[in-house]
């Protein structure tokens, strides 16, 4: 491809030249592109059926978010700038200080979130709200979709690692509400400014891969006492080691996950365990997960494998094919402890 990344801030364009139609944008994710995506009410067919490809179906054209409860004083009785209550707390999307910072102002058309698993919703429209349409001679009609179920910010993370992220305000960036006092008539709270630059900020970063980026360092498994051995006897403890880090900021740091675990399969798994995450200095870009494990008794090839999928991060599956055999006649114990009875018996024959 010859972009990483793609940021259309063209909604209610109808018609693209070849490179940006929804076909062209499909394979530029198939590649490993990141999209990013602003709607408005007036979005066009192009770019809904470009959501749906993904799983979101975006409200009817001339459709916006309401809410006579959470909103801005200033919106002059439309209630449809909204003070968004609904907020991911996942740490690989957001920062902290977003999480817990001012709110997010938004203004804009609400979407459907569908049942795909790669989908993760960044911001949705409280229990008061609801999606309906903003002309005045508009038909009186039931809402699309009503309450928390109203997607304002949702992404999907391809099994690629690509990300496309949709957004719908385009007003959420905007500089003005970058710099918007926030006033809620019911709660009467107050903000000298909305939190929408720094969500912003951590939003693009996220689909831009700058942050919430995993990869594995080294991954090492011997025997308990033994280092770089490949070919194993059965029986044994084994220790299995992985190193993995994490890309925020600008640079690599430890991970610090605590879910991450060990699958031993041959067809099936035989052996799945918790890998501890061990203690490591400042300056050392990746952390050490480790396992102690029993071989099972079964002698064949076996896949060490570490499928770590969790929402927010990149995916990682590293895996690693290893030969369990029986002992060869030479590497049984000379000395068995079990059998010390027999070997005084036969000294005090003698």
């Amino acid at each position: 491809r010859a972009y990483d990344h793609i940021i259309n801030f063209a909604p209610e364009t109808k018609n693209y030249k070849d490179r940006a139609d929804p076909t062209s944008l499909i394979n530029f994710v198939n590649n490993g592109g990141n999209i990013l995506l602003a709607a408005t009410p007036g979005i066009s067919e192009t770019i809904s059926n470009f959501a749906r490809e993904f799983d979101i179906e975006f409200d009817e054209k001339e459709t916006a978010v309401i809410d006579h409860f959470n909103y801005n004083i200033s919106d002059e009785g439309k209630h449809t700038l909204l003070i968004a209550k609904g907020i991911t707390k996942n740490p690989a999307i957001l920062s902290k200080e977003v999480i817990e910072g001012p709110p997010v102002l938004f203004r804009g058309i609400g979407h459907k979130v569908g049942t795909v698993p790669l989908l993760t919703r960044i911001l949705w429209a409280s229990n008061t709200s609801y999606s309906y349409e903003t002309k005045d001679d508009s038909v009186d009609q039931e809402p699309f979709i009503v309450g928390n179920e109203i997607g304002l910010i949702s992404a999907l993370q391809a099994r690629n690692n690509a990300r496309v992220t949709f957004v719908g305000s385009l007003d959420l960036f905007s500089d003005s509400f970058f710099d918007y006092s926030i006033q809620n008539p019911v709660s009467s709270e107050k903000f000298s400014k909305s939190g929408n630059k720094d969500f912003a900020r951590d939003l693009v970063k996220w689909t831009f891969q700058e942050k919430g980026v995993l990869r594995v360092t080294s991954r090492r498994h011997h025997k308990e006492g033994e280092v770089n051995l490949f070919l194993l006897a059965c029986s044994l403890s084994k220790t299995y080691t992985i190193e993995i880090s994490e890309y925020d900021n600008d640079h690599w740091k430890a991970f610090n996950g605590t879910d991450v675990q060990f699958e031993a399969i041959m067809l099936d798994p035989y052996i799945r365990k918790n890998l501890t995450p061990l203690p490591t200095s400042p300056e050392h870009h990746a952390r050490k997960f480790k396992a102690h494990i029993q071989l099972p008794d079964v002698y064949g090839v076996f896949t060490f494998k570490v499928n770590y999928k969790r929402p927010g991060y990149t995916y990682i599956v590293d895996t690693s094919v290893v030969a369990i055999r029986p002992f060869r006649h030479n590497e049984y114990p000379r000395f068995i402890s079990a059998a010390y009875p027999y070997y005084t018996s036969a000294a005090s024959m003698i």
